[in-house]
């Protein structure tokens, strides 16, 4: 027997449910999270206090990202990119860097160059600094800049953060995501740490970023690389009292 249906209504609530039942079929899983940089510079605090700066300038600089153990995301779940296991993971790619924001901080006055670490210099159980120093000091670098970021998706401003976000248009639906990249900057030699950085951005997903796993990912990928974007211009404003303190050894 078929239903009638006697009003628009009826028939917009239908396709309300048939929209809202075919998003169900496809969701999007966020990121992992961050690294805890604190637990990867594990030393004491006598050793930290005793450690000074040993870098030459003009400096080599070594960049790395890290992320929590077993780190994935949508785009490394298809292609890979993620090395380590042990305390954190790190990305042997570039995902989100920009080319032109890695090369504002090599024209810094006293910095020589940026280079990064690949998985040959790394062992497979990540738990310290340590471990990327030894792999920096090989690429004969001076310094090592250590970065992390935190993604996540909230819905309506939640303070709970998504862990799987449903596919498919909604009427009501307001999805942001938030990234936090924290960073911290090494002497390669001594593990002297010469300061930290922080930034942060926030954006209001389109309701197009719905549609795929893609879209969303891109909408994901344009967020982290906003942050990163932020992070080198505290960088650059930061830069001068790193290298004073390299040239006092204090």
């Amino acid at each position: 027997m078929i239903t009638k249906l006697r009003s628009p209504g009826c028939l917009f609530a239908l396709l309300l449910s048939i929209l809202w039942l075919t998003g169900c079929a496809r969701s999007y899983t966020t990121p992992s999270g961050r690294a805890d940089l604190t637990d990867i510079t594990s030393s004491t605090m006598r050793e930290s206090f005793a450690a000074k700066p040993a870098a030459v300038l003009p400096a080599n600089i070594a960049a790395v990202r890290v992320q929590t153990t077993g780190y994935s995301s949508y785009r490394t779940r298809d292609q890979g990119g993620v090395y380590g296991g042990g305390r954190y993971s790190v990305l042997t790619v570039r995902e989100v860097e920009d080319e032109a924001d890695l090369k504002r901080i090599t024209e810094l006055p006293d910095v020589a160059g940026l280079t990064g670490v690949g998985r040959l210099l790394l062992p497979e159980a990540l738990n310290t600094d340590v471990q990327l120093r030894e792999g920096a000091a090989r690429v004969k670098a001076d310094m090592l800049l250590i970065y992390t970021f935190e993604t996540t998706f909230h819905q309506n401003d939640e303070s709970t953060a998504l862990k799987i976000i449903t596919l498919g248009w909604s009427p009501t639906r307001k999805v942001s995501v938030y990234v936090t990249v924290s960073a911290l900057l090494m002497d390669v030699r001594t593990g002297f740490i010469y300061g930290t950085l922080e930034a942060t951005e926030k954006r209001a997903l389109s309701t197009t970023a719905w549609d795929s796993e893609e879209a969303m990912d891109r909408a994901r990928q344009e967020a982290e690389t906003a942050g990163f974007k932020a992070l080198v211009r505290e960088f650059e404003k930061a830069w001068p009292s790193f290298a004073k303190r390299a040239k006092l050894g204090a």
